[in-house]
């Protein structure tokens, strides 16, 4: 099973936490309905930073640019390579029968 990100754990929270919130904030007085209704704003505040963390996260794997790359500390992308071989063989010292 893959392993989910923090990002998309918190939004099911926040998605858990908005469906506990909604009916109270329906059926309360008007300052804890008031209550509610912020803590309903903050929580989908929280979601859209994470929403926007995601597609950040996205956006670097299939970025192009330099900068963009998908992670500046992945050894594959910083790995050098050695010269390709060549086919031709080596020069060997000759003599020269005089």
């Amino acid at each position: 099973m893959a392993r989910k990100s923090l990002s998309s754990q918190v939004i099911e929270e926040i998605d858990r936490a908005c469906g506990l919130l909604k009916p109270i904030q329906d059926i309360t007085d008007p300052m804890t309905s008031h209550l509610v209704g912020a803590v309903l704003e903050s929580l989908h505040r929280v979601e859209g930073m994470c929403l926007r963390a995601m597609q950040a996260d996205m956006n670097a794997v299939t970025s192009n640019t330099p900068l963009g790359t998908a992670f500046a500390g992945d050894k594959l992308a910083q790995a050098t390579h050695r010269a390709p071989a060549t086919t031709k063989r080596p020069v060997r010292a000759r003599k020269d029968k005089a």
